[in-house]
Parts: structure tokens; C-alpha cells; sequence
């Protein structure tokens, strides 16, 4: 099935080569999950803080229904002192 992935900071580095849109279309199989999703794109799980599906909080284990958007982002770094 195919779902949409977009990845936010440091993880954008792991889009495909060519790919500069911000949702990448990633096939899984049926039931899968957004860690199906980081293991098609190569994403380590250790660096992946947050997951959101269809712009709802989610884990790496929620199952996914085809035509969905999985929203991968990394820890939060940085800031103003």
C-alpha cells in the first residue's frame, strides 16, 4: 500500500536522491506501520522523536490505512538561552 512520508529536520537527509518535495510517497505492506515506513527510508528509529499520522500524535506502531501521511520528526535541539 502506499502511504506518504514526510520528514522534518536533520531527517530530511534521508529522502530519496532526487525527491525535493516534501511528501514522498513510500509503498509498505498492507498493515504496516510508520516503522515500516522509517525501515523503507532508511530513517533510524533512534533518531526519531515524534510521530504524527493525518496530523494526529501517533507511535512508530500504529497501523496505517493506505493514502495516509506520516509525519517523522527528530528531537528538538538548539534554542535561545
Amino acid at each position: 500500500m502506499q502511504v506518504t512520508a514526510k520528514l522534518h529536520a536533520i531527517l530530511r537527509r534521508y529522502r530519496p536522491a532526487g525527491i525535493r518535495d516534501e511528501g514522498i510517497p513510500v509503498e509498505i505492506p498492507e498493515g504496516g506501520t510508520p516503522r515500516d515506513v522509517a525501515a523503507a527510508l532508511g530513517v533510524p528509529l533512534e533518531l526519531i522523536h515524534a510521530v504524527f499520522v493525518n496530523e494526529v500524535q501517533a507511535t512508530l506502531d500504529t497501523p496505517l490505512q493506505p493514502g495516509d501521511v506520516v509525519r517523522l520528526f527528530p528531537p528538538v535541539v538548539g534554542g535561545a538561552e
